[in-house]
C-alpha cells in the first residue's frame, strides 16, 4: 500500500468515526400491531314513542389498543397510530325497522383511541309502526395507518387502508299518549285577580291512556299560580279530546302585554299497565289589565270640629263592564265615620257613578287639604271578585273659628247698615 493510499484510508476511517460521534442519537417508537375497536349506542333512553319525530344522539367510542411497541435508536415516531380512526363518518339507517332516518352521514373527523364522539340523527316513527324492539344499522367508514416505513434518518412513508364496519343500534318503540293542544282560553283573567285557564286537548298518540291526570305548571317564576295544578280525567282514548279547567291567580305586578309560558303533561297508565308520562307540551296564557278608575274634580269642604257629606264621582276607565261595584274610603285621623261604604252597581266602560260618604272632623284639626284612599270592590261576569288600585279623594278641612268670625262680621255689618238706614228714614220724616 502506497503512502498516499494509506493516508487516504486513515482519513476515511477517521471521518466515519467522527460522523458517529458528531451525529445525534435518534430514538423513536415503532408499533408492530394495533387493534381498532369501535362501539356505539344511544346516549340516554333508547325508547322512542310511536308517532313522534325526534333527534337521537348516537355515541361512538374508540377503545383500540396497541399490542406491541418497540423503542429503537434511529427510529422516527410515526405521526399516526394504527388505533386512530381517520376521517370517521357515521350513517344511521332504518334497516328492517319501521322508523325513518332523515339525517345525512355525520362526519366526525379523526377519533383516537380512548375518545368518545357523538353523532345526532333525526328519526321519525310513523303512526302505523308497531311497538317492539328493533335494530338500526350504523355504518362506520374510516381509514387507519396500516404501515409506516422509515427511509433514512429523516423520512417516513405511510400506508393507509380504508375500512367499513356496520354496528347494530337497538331501539324500542312504545305506544304512548301524545298531546295536541286545540285551544287555550284565559279570557277571564285579570292582573291581580283569580280566574281560569281552559285547555282543550286531544290524544294524538298511539296508546289509550287510563287513569289519566293532566298537570299544568308555570315555567320559571311567572305571575300565574295555579290553585290546583292537576285535573283527573280517567280514560283518554286515542283521537279523543277533553276540556280541562285550572283555577289560577295572577300577581298584581304582572304585565298584561306578555304571554306567560306554561307546560301541560299527562301522567297515565299505559298499555302494559305501567305508569307513563307524555312529553311536556308548551302552552301560554295572557290576561287583561286590571280595571282602573278615576274620580272627578269634586271640591269637598268640611269644617274642623264639624261633620259633612262628601261627594265622589267614580269613572270606569277600563275596557270591561264591572258588576256589584262598591266604593269604600279609608278613614284616618282627623276623620271619623260610620258611613265609609257606598254602592255603585253595574258600570260599563266610561260610566260614572257617584258615591256619598258622611265624615266627621275632630275639633282643632289643622286647616288644609287631606287625601283619603279609596278602593272599589267589584265582580266580573263570572262573579270573580276584584279590588281596584287605590285612588286619592281630596277633602278640604276649613277653620271653624274663622268661619264664625266671618259670619259674625257679616251680621254686624247688616245691623250697622240697617240701623243707619232706619236713622236716615226717621230724620227724613221729622
Amino acid at each position: 500500500m502506497t503512502g498516499a493510499l494509506k493516508y487516504c484510508s486513515y482519513g476515511i476511517f477517521l471521518i466515519a468515526i467522527l460522523s458517529v460521534i458528531i451525529s445525534p442519537v435518534l430514538a423513536g417508537d415503532k408499533y408492530s400491531s394495533g387493534e381498532m375497536v369501535l362501539t356505539a349506542g344511544i346516549g340516554g333512553s333508547n325508547e322512542l314513542q310511536i308517532g313522534e319525530k325526534t333527534q337521537i344522539i348516537v355515541t361512538i367510542a374508540n377503545s383500540g389498543l396497541i399490542n406491541m411497541k418497540f423503542v429503537n435508536t434511529g427510529t422516527i415516531t410515526p405521526d399516526y397510530l394504527p388505533t386512530t380512526a381517520l376521517s370517521l363518518s357515521a350513517l344511521l339507517e332504518g334497516g328492517d325497522s319501521p322508523v325513518q332516518v332523515s339525517s345525512d352521514p355525520q362526519i366526525l373527523g379523526d377519533v383516537k383511541s380512548g375518545t368518545v364522539v357523538q353523532a345526532p340523527f333525526v328519526i321519525t316513527v310513523p303512526e302505523s309502526a308497531k311497538a317492539g324492539c328493533y335494530q338500526l344499522p350504523l355504518t362506520l367508514k374510516y381509514k387507519y395507518m396500516d404501515e409506516a416505513t422509515q427511509n433514512g434518518l429523516d423520512e417516513i412513508q405511510y400506508s393507509f387502508k380504508e375500512e367499513e364496519q356496520t354496528l347494530s343500534i337497538p331501539i324500542t318503540l312504545r305506544k304512548s299518549v301524545r298531546l295536541g293542544i286545540n285551544s287555550i282560553d284565559s279570557g277571564d283573567l285579570y292582573v291581580g285577580g283569580d280566574g281560569h285557564i281552559l285547555v282543550n286537548v286531544s290524544n294524538i298518540g298511539s296508546d289509550d291512556g287510563k287513569n289519566t291526570v293532566f298537570y299544568l305548571e308555570p315555567v320559571g317564576k311567572g305571575p300565574i299560580a295555579p290553585y290546583q295544578d292537576s285535573v283527573y280525567l280517567g280514560d283518554f282514548p286515542v283521537k279523543s279530546s277533553a276540556n280541562l279547567s285550572y283555577k289560577v291567580s295572577v300577581a298584581s305586578n304582572a304585565d298584561p302585554s306578555i304571554q306567560y309560558p306554561l307546560t301541560l303533561q299527562a301522567v297515565y297508565t299505559d298499555y302494559q299497565g305501567l305508569t307513563a308520562e307524555s312529553d311536556k307540551k308548551s302552552v301560554s296564557a295572557g290576561f287583561r289589565p286590571k280595571i282602573s278608575f278615576t274620580i272627578g274634580n269634586q271640591q269637598n269642604n268640611i269644617n274642623s270640629g264639624g261633620e259633612g257629606v262628601i261627594t265622589v264621582p267614580y269613572t270606569n276607565t277600563g275596557s270591561d263592564t264591572i258588576y256589584n261595584a262598591q266604593a269604600g274610603i279609608t278613614i284616618v285621623d282627623p276623620f271619623t265615620s260610620e258611613d265609609d261604604q257606598a254602592y255603585l252597581g253595574t258600570m260599563k266602560p266610561g260610566d260614572t257613578a257617584v258615591a256619598k260618604f258622611k265624615l266627621n272632623v275632630n275639633s282643632g284639626s289643622t286647616s288644609k287639604q287631606y287625601a283619603l284612599d279609596s278602593e272599589i270592590r267589584y265582580t266580573d261576569e263570572n262573579l270573580t271578585e276584584f279590588v281596584s288600585d287605590p285612588v286619592k279623594v281630596p277633602v278640604m278641612v276649613t277653620d271653624s273659628n274663622g268661619n264664625l268670625m266671618m259670619i259674625g262680621g257679616i251680621i254686624l255689618l247688616i245691623v250697622i247698615i240697617g240701623g243707619g238706614f232706619f236713622y236716615l228714614r226717621r230724620r227724613h220724616h221729622n
